[in-house]
């Protein structure tokens, strides 16, 4: 049958279906009211929650139980997202929770099925591939779904919230790490995750070691009292310090690519308002 490869026909029909899946929720409640709109994605974004902890039950996780628990933790940013966007979508009121999750929700999702790193080298039609799909399928359309119809549109003048939400997403997953640790559910020692090539998925604790050609980018970006481990807390291994060595990055870097992926709806809102404004 073949496993699933970057560029390869399984890659392409799993974000065939992504598409397919928003353009269907888009055709489907687009004459429906807001808060039929809004009871429909909280129970995509419900039962993607529960799936997350379901999972449990399937291959591999059971095989790994009770280590595998750590699965379902909040360890990356799409795993702490899918624990937490069905709570932030309980505010009928839109809020920079709604304006953040859109980001989180197009860039983390995309980026997953553009690049599927749980899928690769796994059978196309194995749990866990249908699984982590369908995961980030959900946390892609449900968001892009809210911001076509008019339910949570993203807001330009809210940009200044994205690197902030973003560093608190950061600050979850490295108090998840560090619960993991305790409990034993990721083996090693404290002073472990502060190697960069340690449990860090999401950057957390600093550039990768086979991200190199990321620290070039993102080095100059952080000053240096926050990459010099005046304590000697991790042996000399390459240091950052957890979360707030992101600081500057996450402003330089994260701000645009928001300003970018909302404009279609700020930019519609203006042209209405100016027009309104006319008549």
């Amino acid at each position: 049958m073949g496993i699933v490869k970057v560029g390869n026909g399984f890659y392409f029909l799993y974000i065939g279906i992504a598409a397919i899946v928003l353009l269907l929720l888009v055709l489907l409640l687009r004459k429906r009211s807001r808060k039929t709109v809004r009871t429909v994605l909280l129970v995509l974004l419900f039962s993607n929650l529960a799936l997350h902890y379901l999972k449990q039950a399937f291959p591999p996780y059971i095989h790994e139980f009770p280590l595998s628990l750590r699965m379902s933790a909040m360890q990356n940013l799409c795993a702490a997202s899918t624990v937490l966007f069905p709570f932030l979508y309980l505010f009928k009121k839109q809020n920079i929770f709604h304006d953040y999750a859109y980001f989180m929700g197009v860039v983390g999702g995309l980026a997953a099925l553009f690049y599927p790193t749980e899928a690769l080298g796994k059978l196309p039609f194995a749990f866990d591939t249908i699984r982590f799909y369908l995961c980030h399928t959900i946390l892609f359309a449900v968001p892009m779904t809210a911001a076509i119809l008019g339910v949570y549109r993203p807001r330009l003048k809210k940009f200044w919230a994205i690197p902030l939400l973003f560093l608190v997403w950061q600050a979850i997953i490295c108090a998840n790490d560090y619960f993991l640790v305790a409990v034993g559910l990721v083996k090693g020692e404290f002073s472990d995750l502060l190697n960069p090539g340690f449990h860090n998925s999401s950057f957390t604790f600093g550039v990768r070691p086979d991200f190199a050609w990321a620290a070039k980018v993102f080095d100059p970006l952080v000053p240096r009292f926050l990459r010099t481990d005046a304590f000697g807390l991790n042996g000399g291994v390459s240091f950052y310090f957890p979360v707030l060595w992101l600081t500057v990055p996450s402003f330089v870097f994260l701000i645009p690519i928001y300003v970018l992926i909302s404009s279609p709806f700020w930019l519609s809102a203006a042209v209405k308002r100016r027009r309104d404004k006319a008549q």
